[in-house]
């Protein structure tokens, strides 16, 4: 853990902090986003909400130059995605009881600027149909500020997300750890006391392992090359 989190600013209501610790060793990347400068594709707002299926995160974020991106949904051998995926209010995949969610409700449904997030501790709450746009992840790591702590303490990649109690600042946190000698990784817990830290009350952990990539004006940001094939990604890009 940092002593502190000195955020640097990428653009207006984006900015990004990198943690690395050769002692330990470990490595990992957090973004935070103030959604009241996002808005729906087309208003003219500060921030857009884009997503993608079928192809990479890197390619996802080079092709629409996002600000920032992240992979998402987790996807079965065959490359289908195991888990929600709601794009403009259209549901594109099913989604699975047992895995968590995190949706987007965009401006004009929240009366105010910008959009406003949730994270679901599953994907078949029935008021995610309420949110336009939700994608799926694995298990919720932190709830109403405290650290779930029943998950298996194994270090590994980690692609995540977490939310601030009002659902309006959003936080990215990937964590390196496909080369252990460099950055061991960290645990689902772990994961948990970062997001607390970073001042989150809620947070998900997306697809993970060696599909972990986060990406900041349009190149991943990881010290090593992403060989595995995201399906779902989304982020957000500038308007």
């Amino acid at each position: 853990m940092p002593e502190a989190f000195e955020w640097e600013e990428v653009c207006p209501g984006v900015s990004r902090f990198d943690f690395e610790n050769s002692e330990i060793p470990l490595i990992y990347h957090a973004v935070r986003i103030d959604l009241t400068f996002a808005w729906a594709a087309g208003q003219g707002r500060t921030l857009e909400l884009v997503c993608s299926c079928n192809e990479s995160t890197a390619q996802f974020a080079a092709r629409t130059q996002c600000a920032v991106a992240v992979n998402a949904t987790p996807f079965t051998r065959s490359g289908q995605l195991a888990g929600i995926h709601k794009e403009a209010g259209v549901l594109l995949s099913q989604p699975v009881a047992r895995y968590g969610a995190i949706a987007f409700k965009l401006a004009e449904n929240v009366g105010g600027p910008g959009c406003v997030a949730r994270i679901f501790e599953s994907q078949v709450d029935g008021e995610i149909e309420d949110f336009e746009y939700a994608f799926g992840g694995f298990f919720v790591v932190l709830d109403r500020g405290e650290v779930c702590t029943e998950f298996i303490r194994r270090g590994d990649s980690r692609t995540g997300v977490g939310l601030s109690a009002d659902g309006r600042i959003l936080y990215f946190l990937v964590v390196e750890g496909e080369w252990p000698d460099r950055s061991r990784g960290l645990s689902y817990p772990q994961c948990g006391e970062i997001f607390k830290a970073m001042g989150c009350n809620q947070a998900l952990e997306l697809d993970g392992g060696s599909s972990s990539d986060l990406c900041v004006n349009g190149k991943s940001v990881l010290s090593y090359k992403v060989h595995n094939r995201q399906v779902n990604s989304f982020g957000f890009r500038v308007k």
